[in-house]
């Protein structure tokens, strides 16, 4: 299933904030944590589900390393992980997550793909490294529901 083009523009916006030093030196899947599907959840549960997660890379033993991915601002931000794979463990590890795109970064290019239709990617950067940012990470989050939201 094709992701509806103005949500697609957004995902081609993203920058990234690594929680760690990071080091870029192969190819890999950059891949959100939270918000499965699409749809915003609270903050209870995409913790439990960044948690979940974090679990089942270690027990598959998949090193793995954390960053936030976003808008430029970080004003809407979802916990992700950036592993070190190729592209067909990319796309088995997107829709174990439920997520319904991802990027790979490969030869410092980052490109973002639909997790469930190959035929839907696009080249978001040539240089990978310039979607990094390190703004001050704002108290709130968009990518967060409300709390006073079912």
């Amino acid at each position: 299933m094709k992701i509806e083009p103005n949500l697609w523009q957004l995902y081609l916006q993203v920058y990234f904030q690594p929680l760690q030093q990071i080091g870029f030196d192969s190819r890999g899947a950059v891949l959100s944590l939270w918000n499965p599907h699409g749809k915003v959840l609270c903050e209870d549960k995409n913790q439990r589900l960044s948690r979940f997660w974090q679990g089942a890379l270690q027990r598959a033993n998949v090193p793995y390393q954390l960053l936030w991915g976003g808008d430029q601002q970080m004003q809407y931000r979802e916990l992700s992980v950036y592993i070190k794979c190729d592209l067909a463990s990319g796309y088995r590890w997107a829709t174990r997550l439920n997520q319904l795109g991802f990027y790979f970064v490969e030869d410092n290019q980052l490109h973002l793909y639909n997790s469930s239709d190959k035929a839907q990617s696009d080249v978001v950067t040539d240089n990978f490294v310039s979607r990094f940012c390190f703004a001050k990470i704002p108290k709130q989050n968009q990518a967060i529901q409300p709390k006073n939201r079912a």
